[in-house]
């Protein structure tokens, strides 16, 4: 069996002294007896990861593992030399982070242009959007959530639903009705989703996991990555039966 598998630092194994062998994707494909190709990115996008499992449907994977990360992440491509460079909150960059059109442009894409409503629906098209590409291609997948995303808050029943998200709305230029139109929006993407192919739906996302941390991100160790391999193996077992 051959897996592809994508998501951020916390799937590429960011801290670790061996992320080839100590990183969830990889630990999971030893379970498994799998060939397991780790295409994570550090800070890498939800935009990102569409792009690159789009890309290598071509490939002859058996299964797709998708780890959704922040709805807060960018990715934009240098027009000099293609690279893909990404933007996350605390405008760290491994690469580019140093240099002054990264860092003005980054404190302006979150101050003026980073939309938390509308970076969430975003987000669930995206699911959507995959999943459609994936059992158009005939392929097997499984979605999991690194992050939260604030799912819980953002799917509260409607007689709860202003007060869950009133950090997360601007409520100064929202009237009731148009708050009523987002919740509709939001549950009617739901309902295009197919849960079944997504890990402990609004149940579950990795960073749950109690982990010794390393590095200055404070991602899991060894140890717990190979919680997090434990966590979805039997998941990844059923789906390729």
């Amino acid at each position: 069996m051959k897996i592809y598998v994508t998501g951020d630092s916390w799937t590429k194994g960011d801290g670790l002294a061996y992320p080839e062998l100590e990183s969830w994707p990889s630990i999971l494909g030893n379970m498994l007896g799998a060939q397991v190709y780790n295409d994570a990115f550090l800070s890498g996008s939800n935009a990102h990861f569409m792009y690159k499992v789009i890309k290598h449907l071509k490939d002859d994977f058996d299964l797709y593992l998708i780890a959704w990360t922040h709805t807060s992440k960018f990715t934009f491509y240098k027009n000099d030399n293609n690279h893909d460079v990404h933007f996350n909150t605390i405008l760290k960059n491994n690469f580019y982070d140093q240099q002054d059109y990264y860092k003005i442009w980054g404190r302006t894409l979150f101050q003026v242009w980073h939309n938390k409503l509308y970076a969430f629906k975003l987000w669930l098209q995206q699911i959507i959007q995959m999943q459609a590409v994936l059992e158009r291609a005939n392929k097997n997948y499984l979605m999991v959530n690194t992050h939260s995303n604030n799912l819980d808050q953002w799917l509260a029943p409607w007689p709860n639903f202003i007060d869950s998200v009133k950090n997360l709305i601007n409520f100064n230029i929202m009237s009731d009705e148009q708050i009523y139109a987002e919740y509709e929006e939001i549950n009617y993407y739901v309902k295009l989703i197919n849960t079944d192919r997504f890990y402990k739906w609004n149940q579950f996302y990795i960073k749950q996991l109690k982990f010794n941390e390393v590095g200055s991100d404070k991602h899991p160790d060894a140890i717990g990555h190979i919680a997090i391999a434990n966590e979805l193996h039997n998941s990844v077992q059923l789906i390729n039966v």
